[in-house]
């Protein structure tokens, strides 16, 4: 069949995050028009940033984005220093007590800014800022009324909830109950942290400019990953994400108290630096920190009111971060939604058939993902399991 004569849908995203924003240009690629609604007044408006990696789904990012944006891309990298070669790229893993190498994941990734991949994917769209959804409403004619928090309404034929791991739309379409996410038996600590000191930072990059992570027998993982370069020339102004994770129970704690305690869970003086002295130089007056229960949510079934309204990311399977999977999963349900509503316009595929496809998809793939990420956190906690894990086997492949 040709290309339809009929108006194509209708599509409004809920969350200009980073997987609602790549959704959108892809539609927009090919030939949809799409409106973005973001509660946030700007992107950057919450200081929650991190580096996000992306490796086996570089592939569907390339496709996804226009030329515009592809060549603009390595403002977002954490590190646009680092020479990529996709042959050769590696993410070190050592003994946290000893020091030693114990195994390298190779893949070719990208490791990037949260907020500047977000401000470089938001070139060319229709994004209202300040517009957090308060309730969807399905009508006769299969259009869904956007009840927007300031009471303004919007009209579309189809919405794709992307707003996170704490979705709104997932509620509206599940309920309150199996919405949410279940807490994990591992607490982590994030964070973004300044040394101010040149040696500091080129003691943190020693082991890998881009990202290298500590694996201690029974105390967890530390990860360290340079999250921007001020001044190349001067590491005094590198910046830094660490990541604490271990097993246990914790309150959620920001500012000092967080500093206080990834600093406490990480006293044993056995641990190998540089990463023990990561932790211990963080000073509360130059970070930003967060310890938190790491909470996921395994993908079920939910009914898309005749095709009308969909989850995508961390909406639809909140993975625990581990093995970089979260952001690669997100870009396949960009690929896979993005494919069958090509097929809508170009084939005259009805949208319901469209949606019924990426649905088959994503409620076995995203289940799976999340269970395996709950399987890899319980590995990374003790050696022995470690060398059996996915890390070991599959690296960082899908």
């Amino acid at each position: 069949m040709g290309e339809q004569s009929s108006p194509l849908p209708r599509v409004a995203i809920v969350g200009a995050g980073v997987c609602g924003l790549i959704l959108a240009q892809g539609l927009q690629k090919n030939g949809y028009e799409v409106v973005v609604y973001e509660k946030e007044k700007y992107i950057g408006e919450k200081p929650r940033e991190w580096t996000m990696i992306i490796h086996w789904a570089l592939p569907t990012l390339r496709k996804m984005l226009p030329d515009e944006i592809l060549n603009d891309l390595p403002s977002a990298y954490a590190d646009p220093t680092y020479p990529y070669d996709q042959e050769k790229e590696t993410i070190p893993f050592f003994n946290g007590l000893t020091g030693d190498l114990q195994f390298e994941v190779s893949a070719p990734f990208r490791r990037m800014s949260r907020t500047r991949l977000r401000k470089a994917c938001t070139k060319g769209l229709d994004i209202r800022y300040g517009n957090g959804v308060a309730d969807l409403q399905v009508g006769d004619d299969g259009s869904v009324t956007i009840v927007l928090e300031d009471g303004e309404t919007a009209t579309a034929d189809l919405v794709i909830g992307a707003d996170g791991a704490q979705s709104k739309i997932r509620r509206w379409l599940v309920g309150e109950e199996a919405s949410k996410a279940t807490a994990s038996e591992f607490a982590v600590a994030n964070g973004i942290v300044k040394y101010g000191s040149a040696e500091r930072a080129e003691a943190l990059r020693s082991k890998h400019p881009v990202c290298s992570v500590s694996i201690t027998p029974g105390e967890g993982m530390i990860l360290i990953a340079t999250q921007d370069i001020a001044d190349r020339e001067d590491p005094s102004t590198f910046s830094f994400q660490i990541v604490r994770s271990w097993r246990g129970q914790t309150d959620f704690l920001q500012g000092a108290e967080a500093v206080e305690k990834i600093k406490e869970v990480t006293s044993n003086p056995a641990i190998h630096d540089p990463f023990r002295s990561a932790v211990h130089w963080i000073s509360a007056d130059t970070a930003r920190f967060v310890v938190s229960q790491m909470h996921y949510w395994a993908t079920v079934p939910w009914d898309s009111r005749g095709g009308r309204v969909v989850l995508a990311g961390d909406a639809a399977h909140s993975v625990l971060p581990n093995r970089g999977q979260g952001l690669n999963h997100a870009l396949a349900d960009v690929g896979s939604l993005i494919t069958e509503l090509v097929k809508v316009k170009e084939e005259g595929v009805t949208l319901q058939s469209a949606i019924k496809v990426y649905e088959d998809d994503i409620f076995v793939r995203g289940r799976k993902a999340v269970l395996e990420s709950v399987e890899d956190a319980g590995a990374m906690m003790k050696e022995p399991d470690m060398k059996k894990s996915r890390f070991v086997a599959r690296g960082l492949s899908k």
